[in-house]
């Protein structure tokens, strides 16, 4: 007698969340998303310890223990850095669609809900979300006055196909990271994490976009991030440094092969986003010494051949005067504005 093989229906969403040292954290980021997808079998969530030195990973053995089913769970032997825990990550994934979620962040009400609605009525291959910033680092007064901040200049609420849009919109935001951006699974396993650096979420960001057809953006928060002590912007030190340098050179050149990249609004976005980086570095660079210097000036001269002074003139021509005398003022006080 021949017996018909049944298999588990493909889930519509992974949801994947690498844990490293987040104790006081994993707790509120389990329940946001448990609270929306515990009752949604087309929905998977996979968790990865990336050999916490904490108590991260029993907290959330517990929540899978109360969960029974609902949390797939997977470990690192050694610490490897959040780029190969997400890459382990996504090769374990069986979703449409994936989420990366870093584990000090939490999902906002009805963010899963929104998604749901916009994948089963327009499968696009990306999905924009917006967030609100929860700053750890304020007074706990300026901490609950959480701040929305956009993802994408828009359109939003309608799918979308214009990679140009696309590119500039994000761009000028300059909001890169991964966690903002649902993708179709393929997407994501064609613009793997560099393992082993910092600023990953930059550096992929030319390989997911490549093979972006259509897009959504969505004008909503969904993520709540949250900017504490131990982020990895809060000290820029030599490592994380060289490592947005490289980042940001990766961007420009993996941007620059797109066939769209000639294109004026996606050129300007593109310079308004490096400037903006270097502006940063700029402020930095003196703690680290002349060898940084050094190299941020070699890195200059190829990401701006026709020289700085041209990015902060096309803030001028945007109305954004504020923020060309800023970039202006920060460059010249590094000796970088040419």
């Amino acid at each position: 007698m021949a017996f018909a093989h049944t298999h588990a229906p493909e889930p519509w969403l992974s949801i994947l969340i690498p844990v490293y040292n987040v104790s006081a954290y994993i707790g509120p980021c389990l329940d946001s998303v448990l609270a929306q997808s515990a009752d949604d079998p087309g929905i998977e969530l996979i968790l990865l310890d990336d050999a916490s030195r904490d108590d991260s990973w029993a907290q959330v053995e517990a929540y899978a223990a109360r969960h029974p089913g609902k949390l797939r769970l997977l470990r690192h032997p050694d610490n490897r850095g959040l780029s190969a825990a997400r890459n382990t990550l996504l090769t374990h994934a069986t979703g449409r669609y994936v989420w990366f979620l870093d584990s000090d962040d939490m999902l906002l009400a009805g963010a899963v809900a929104g998604l749901r609605d916009i994948v089963h009525r327009h499968q696009p291959d990306l999905i924009l979300c917006d967030y609100r910033l929860l700053d750890d680092t304020q007074p706990s007064q300026s901490r609950r006055k959480s701040r929305m901040q956009r993802t994408h200049t828009g359109p939003s609420r309608r799918c979308m196909d214009d990679p140009v849009t696309l590119l500039s919109g994000l761009l000028t935001c300059r909001q890169p990271h991964a966690w903002s951006k649902i993708a179709k699974r393929p997407l994501w396993a064609a613009a793997p994490f560099p393992e082993g650096r910092y600023f990953e979420d930059i550096a992929v960001l030319p390989s997911l976009l490549a093979v972006t057809r259509t897009w959504w953006h969505t004008a909503t928060p969904w993520v709540a991030y949250r900017r504490h002590g131990s982020s990895i912007l809060a000290t820029l030190n030599e490592k994380k440094f060289h490592d947005l340098v490289l980042a940001s050179e990766l961007l420009q050149q993996g941007l620059s092969a797109l066939p769209v990249a000639a294109h004026p609004k996606v050129a300007h976005a593109l310079e308004y986003f490096q400037l903006r980086t270097f502006c940063n570095l700029a402020v930095q660079v003196k703690t680290l010494g002349p060898e940084f210097d050094r190299i941020c000036r070699q890195s200059l001269q190829r990401i701006f051949p026709h020289g700085t002074r041209h990015a902060i003139a096309y803030c001028r021509r945007r109305g954004w005067w504020l923020r060309a005398w800023r970039a202006q003022r920060k460059l010249a006080q590094a000796g970088w504005l040419t």
